[in-house]
């Protein structure tokens, strides 16, 4: 700031305290002596007479700023002649001290002088010279401002001349530099020029002031000495900060207060900087240091208010600010539970209330602030907080489930999960408060159960998307603790129905918490009474019914048997939305059709079970109103619920007694009712684009058809001709043929696109595809039932009821049960593609009645779609899985079977292990697609088994059910092995009476049957692999021994084990026969079948704690023991001694069990494999090449595994055959395993070593022609043994080379 420039404000001083009496204001000096002041004649302004009082008042206002000394201490006012006298005495006890210390200095020699000069350094380091010169200055600037006395008047300091003011510069001491830049000086100089910051402590203030002497002075100021700062303020209360412009010309003297960081404005004048040169630099510095500090900080708060608190005082750590530079920026949220920037978060102000926490310096909360404040004391906190954390919830849910979310939160990207608990965890602690805190703790828990994941129909199967959140919940307690708030009602409606739709969620996630729903005390009552059971008329104040409670009551049906018979009861009360039909109903039109449309959804549900069909004879006039209603309305949700209620009310009159209770609903009732024509009339406006409507009355119509079957005259002929009469003529030409062939349609394009569907679409889809396979297994459905009652399982028709599309429906069947669709869905999904699985079963019964279909495609079809059933279609596959059986005849089958199998019951010694793995628990039984008069009498539950009990790799503990998996053929050998231990064992049927081997001979029949045919129309999928098949070779051989065989064997006479059967040793010879390097070069189909190695094969079997090293370990250990050199038991030994697996099976067998090396003389082109390279390549190096060349000395090695000696040993010896290069270490090595070869060797040994050649890019060459070979490389091989051996062994060799 130049000297000509003032400040805004002169200063602020207090006046002399007087010690006269204060007198009275002038205003009432004059009053008279009645009390009374004196009369104001307003014939002068209110102003005028102001300024004649201030006038001749002594408090007239000074024109003048008097001067204040910077930072000078507070003195109390004394007389000047008694500070004449302090300056007098001060200089003379100054002068005789220095007069001493001259003396002193005089009398020192120069060493002492010196010595002295450097103690004074040291203690005062090197500013010692600049610091006596200020001493001494002050001392001349102290001497200089006494008042000058002339002729005994005292003379004040304004008035001394100019030169006695100024700073004389002193001279520097001896030994000290002076360069130093003395602007400090010169602009100590105009101090007085300039007023005095406004804060700044004045000298005149006295110790004691009073009110009446505090005044506040302003300077005269001029426009151009005011430039406002283009700085957002830090809140709207804060006016724009007022200061003096910086000067056009830089100013060294002047010290820069720094710049403000916290906007990016620019200054309008900026300073051009110059750096200092030379001697300038470190007096520049000084000054710096020394500078007044920018106002408002912590050390000009300190200096001002605290001047004798040292800076590193702990107690003024308050005032210094947070330290976020060493510390890395933490994500923050705004109120919403948007993420905020870090740039943005320094610089928002602070009125937007995001600075309300331990860290001012940044806007927003980080999720610690957010947690901390969610349990706050004060409701509104708590309540922003919790509002926050839905916001973040929200955006992390949708993070989770969609990966191309476009506002991701980086930061927290895979720690969603981790974060949801703690969120949860924040919402339920709120739950119990009241007013805002409450509903805000509802709505965090809603979107961390309901709004998070994916949406899901799972009325048909358990969701299980979320088990770890189902711990944090506290299930049980969560229940209790909402049913207090449903029964109190203190909440808003919305946040009621937001807790409606939480127990909706957690209906929906499993039949565990279904039932704990069901159990918990006075809630399913607080449910109905607040969401269903409302005023009839509603009050305007009063919630309109919430269909949301219909639909959560028809989960919890769907969940179990239990939990249908316990909502029979309220299910009266639902009553009232059927009976008022929309049109008529005092709620809202739209509101009633979907009320009427979830009851009668509910109603379906629970005759799904054979529960509540009385309803229909109790409210039968309602019921017939009703359908005329359905008949005129155009709503599609209406038809379809009100079609799938007489569906499965005429399946529970197809057989009362399997209703509960029996007979709650007659045959007779449902004729009379005319319940077949009525599903019929639906037809009637319904378009092709109408598929799911067009599916329900079909189903109806089956129902109807499969009911009369059984109760109607002549089995429902009369009604068939009526049905057909009226449905042919659509489907030659009218709409539902134009239906089927659109549904066909869909369906390959829904299933092409599949796998280009991003995950959050796919359920959609897999929806769509639900759809259009209900519409197919409803209309072949149909289509049987219209068959005559005597060609049920006959041969092809002479004439098909209606006509179908039937060359597409078989193309299509073709593809998708070859589709990886079925791989792709698990749980949920399965749901949606349960009619797809129906549809392949009631194609299978269509397509025996085909054209053109032969019994052993109709085998391949049944054994391909058995695998493609899901949970709840075991009549489905039970019935497949009979057809089948029923087509492998004896004559059949031909020489393929043994007449002995079929002489000890053929299938039925395995037909009990088959059903048990279609089924095996059977207190479980899950509802098929469409309702069976079995199903409502024995169904315990509607919805499918969620994922993680359907695990794809299942253990000897759990059994496996459908879907089936790969190894199902093998089935009752698994049972075998663990006779002990088997259910079915337990549960045989006392008729049954199988030895061992008789199980394990119509096992592998089985296998052998199923495994030609599907392979001969190319359904390889559906065929074993070659590991499955070794493996399911070797359990053969690991069965116990000791059995009474009816066939000995003429090596061993009297049998012991299952595998010495012939009729069992052939059956396996030709199952593996097929998987030979003989039959993959003869391009056999089985050889070319995708494979996967023993240990995955195994792992359905064995379980994940049992590791197939160990079962080959006793494998191997068994046929040391019992083989006797067995042909088919030894070739089960080679496949795990491929290159593939881990060297400790070739370690056991070559080093472990090398006795057994002679016993094993498999041929090549026997070897179980499907490319001999995989045992020859990668050559083998290290500790195996010892162990081979250890054989082949002994000769205990022929065959196969001769080959793979000569071929490991030749292969480290001879370059030719490397295909790398090696060291001379390695080099070393060849030679001296030559050399061992040779000495020790026999002659074939050396022969077979010297000549075996292979290419690894050419086809393998198998013994002899691999040692027959010629070429280059001979020549190649003698020079190289004549550099390992010498010239004398080689000449010996040369015989071998050339001969």
């Amino acid at each position: 700031m130049s000297s000509t420039e003032k400040s805004l404000i002169g200063s602020v001083f207090e006046r002399k305290t007087s010690t006269a009496q204060s007198l009275p204001s002038p205003r009432f000096a004059k009053t008279p002596g009645s009390g009374f002041p004196a009369v104001q004649h307003r014939s002068k302004s209110a102003f005028a007479r102001a300024k004649e009082e201030e006038k001749s008042s002594s408090n007239a206002r000074h024109t003048t700023v008097p001067l204040v000394n910077l930072a000078s201490p507070a003195k109390q006012p004394r007389s000047r002649d008694l500070e004449v006298d302090s300056h007098t005495a001060d200089d003379a006890m100054r002068q005789q001290i220095s007069d001493e210390n001259e003396r002193r200095v005089a009398n020192m020699t120069e060493e002492e002088r010196e010595q002295e000069r450097c103690e004074v350094l040291e203690q005062l380091g090197s500013g010692a010279a600049d610091l006596l010169e200020r001493v001494r200055a002050a001392r001349s600037r102290n001497t200089t401002k006494a008042p000058a006395r002339s002729e005994g008047i005292l003379v004040p300091n304004e008035q001394a001349p100019e030169a006695s003011r100024e700073i004389p510069i002193v001279s520097s001491l001896p030994g000290f530099t002076t360069g130093r830049n003395l602007s400090r000086v010169k602009s100590l100089e105009d101090f007085g020029k300039r007023a005095p910051p406004i804060l700044v402590k004045s000298s005149t203030r006295p110790s004691s002031p009073n009110k009446a002497s505090r005044q506040l002075r302003f300077a005269a100021l001029t426009p151009g000495d005011v430039y406002v700062y283009e700085s957002a303020p830090v809140s709207p209360k804060r006016k724009a900060i007022a200061l003096p412009p910086p000067p056009d010309v830089p100013d060294p003297s002047i010290v820069s207060l720094g710049t403000f960081k916290e906007n990016g404005l620019p200054r309008k004048r900026p300073l051009s900087p110059a750096s200092p040169k030379g001697d300038d630099r470190p007096a520049q510095k000084i000054t710096d240091d020394r500078s007044e500090p920018e106002e408002g900080t912590p050390e000009y708060i300190r200096r001002r208010y605290f001047p004798n608190m040292p800076a590193d005082n702990p107690s003024m750590s308050w005032m210094k600010p947070s330290s976020f530079i060493s510390e890395p920026v933490l994500l923050r949220f705004d109120l919403t539970g948007a993420p905020i920037p870090a740039d943005i978060s320094a610089a928002l102000p602070s009125h937007l209330g995001l600075h309300h926490h331990a860290d001012g310096d940044h806007a927003g909360y980080t999720l610690d602030d957010i947690f901390l404040l969610s349990r706050s004391t004060v409701p509104a906190q708590r309540t922003m907080m919790l509002n926050i954390l839905v916001g973040i919830a929200r955006r992390l849910g949708m993070q989770a489930r969609d990966p191309n979310y476009a506002d991701r939160i980086e930061e927290l990207q895979g720690k969603e999960e981790e974060l949801r608990k703690r969120i949860l965890a924040a919402g339920l602690s709120a739950m119990n408060e009241k007013g805002g805190v409450g509903v805000r703790a509802i709505e965090v828990v809603r979107e961390c159960i309901v709004d998070w994941d994916a949406v899901f129909d799972a009325e048909h199967a358990e969701l299980d998307l979320a088990p770890a959140i189902m711990s944090v919940l506290q299930v049980p307690d969560f229940l209790t603790q909402a049913t207090e708030i449903f029964t109190q009602e203190s909440l808003p409606p919305e946040s009621l129905a937001q807790l409606l739709s939480i127990v909706f969620r957690l209906s929906q996630e499993s039949n565990t918490i279904a039932d704990s729903i069901l159990k918990t005390p006075r809630l399913l009552p607080a449910l109905i009474q607040t969401f269903l059971l409302t005023p009839i008329p509603p009050p305007s104040d009063t919630p309109l019914p919430n269909p949301v409670a219909l639909r959560c009551l028809t989960v919890l049906a769907s969940s179990s048997r239990t939990n249908a018979m316990a909502l029979c009861e309220p299910a009266d009360a639902l009553l009232r939305f059927i009976t008022m039909l929309p049109p008529t109903s005092p709620f809202p039109e739209s509101l009633a059709a979907h009320l009427l449309i979830e009851t009668l959804r509910l109603y379906a549900t629970l005759a799904s079970y054979g529960l509540y069909s009385h309803i229909a004879t109790s409210a039968a006039s309602y019921f017939a109103s009703l359908f005329t209603y359905i008949v005129s309305s155009k709503s599609k949700p209406l038809k379809v619920a009100w079609a799938g209620l007489v569906e499965a009310w005429i399946v529970c009159a197809t057989d009362p007694h399997h209703t509960t209770p029996p007979h709650d609903i007659l045959w007779s009732q449902v004729t009379s009712w005319g319940w077949g024509a009525e599903v019929l009339q639906l037809r009637q406006g319904i378009t092709e684009e109408e598929g799911e409507v067009w599916a329900a009355i079909w189903s109806a119509s089956s129902a109807w058809l499969e009911g009369t079957r059984v109760n109607g005259i002549r089995g429902g002929e009369g009604e068939r001709v009526e049905t057909l009469n009226t449905i042919q003529d659509g489907f030659s030409k009218g709409v539902e043929h134009n239906v089927v062939t659109a549904s066909l349609e869909a369906l390959r394009a829904e299933l092409a696109q599949i796998h280009d569907t991003p995950l959050p679409e796919r359920y959609q889809r897999l929806q769509r595809i639900g759809m259009h396979g209900r519409v197919l297994s409803s209309v072949v459905r149909l289509w049987l039932a219209c068959m005559p009652v005597t060609n049920t399982d006959a041969s092809p028709l002479g004439a098909p009821p209606f006509n179908l599309p039937f060359t597409e429906l078989s193309s299509f069947c073709a593809s998708v049960v070859s589709h990886s669709l079925w791989s792709l869905v698990t749980g949920v999904e399965r749901a949606a593609c349960k009619h797809l699985a129906t549809f392949l079963a009631y194609f299978h019964r269509l397509s025996r009645h085909i054209p053109g279909t032969s019994p052993d495609l109709w085998v391949a079809q049944g054994v391909a779609i058995l695998e493609r059933q899901l949970p709840g279609e075991e009549e489905h596959a039970f019935q497949i899985l009979g057809a089948i059986l029923g087509i492998l005849t004896p004559q059949f089958l031909g020489a393929m079977a043994h007449p002995s199998i079929w002489e000890k019951g053929g299938w039925s010694v395995i037909k009990p292990f088959l059903d048990y793995t279609i089924r095996p628990n059977r207190e479980v039984y899950i509802a098929p697609s469409d309702v069976t008069p079995e199903s409502i009498m024995r169904c315990t539950t509607l919805r499918l088994p969620s994922s993680s009990s359907l695990s794809s790799v299942p253990d000897e503990h759990r059994p496996t059910g459908l879907p089936l998996p790969h190894l199902w053929l093998t089935s009752p050998i698994d049972h075998l092995l663990r006779s002990g231990s088997s259910p079915v064992f337990k549960a045989l049927p006392s008729s049954w009476d199988a030895s061992e081997v008789d199980v394990v001979r119509a096992s592998l029949l089985f296998i052998k049957a199923t495994q030609e045919i599907v392979v001969r129309y190319s359904l390889n999928q559906f065929a074993l692999k070659r590991s499955e098949m070794v493996f399911a070779c070797m359990k053969v051989f690991m069965l116990e021994h000791g059995q009474q065989q009816e066939y000995p064997s003429p090596a061993t006479g009297d049998e012991e084990e299952v595998f010495r059967d012939l009729i069992v040793s052939k059956l396996l010879s030709d199952l593996l026969a097929p998987f030979t390097l003989s039959a993959a070069s003869a391009s056999s189909p089985s050889s070319k079948l995708p494979d996967i190695d023993l240990e995955q094969a195994s792992l359905p079997f064995l379980g994940s704690g049992t590791p197939f090293y160990q079962f080959y370990t006793d494998f191997l250990a068994l046929y040391d023991a019992i083989s006797f050199s067995h042909s088919t038991f030894a070739s089960l030994l080679l496949p795990p001694l491929a290159l593939t697996y881990p060297i400790d099976y070739r370690r056991i067998l070559w080093a472990d069990f090398a006795h057994v090396l002679r016993t094993v003389r498999t041929p090549v082109d026997q070897v179980i494999a499907g490319d001999l390279r995989d045992f020859l390549y990668p050559i083998e190096k290290g500790e195996m090449i010892g162990k081979y060349a250890g054989a082949l000395l002994q000769g205990s090695v022929d065959g196969f595994l001769r080959l793979v000696a000569v071929h490991h040993v030749a292969c480290n010896i001879w370059p030719d055959l490397r295909s790398e290069e090696v060291g001379a270490e390695q080099e070393d090595a060849a030679k001296m395993l030559l050399k061992m070869v040779v000495e020790k060797g026999d002659g074939r040994v050396v022969r077979e070593v010297l000549r075996y050649r292979q290419v690894r890019e050419e086809t393998v060459v198998y013994p002899p022609a691999c040692f027959e070979t010629s070429g280059e490389w001979i020549a190649d091989r003698a020079e190289f043994s004549r550099q390992a051996l010498g010239s004398e062994l080689h000449e010996r060799l040369e015989g071998v080379f050339y001969g």
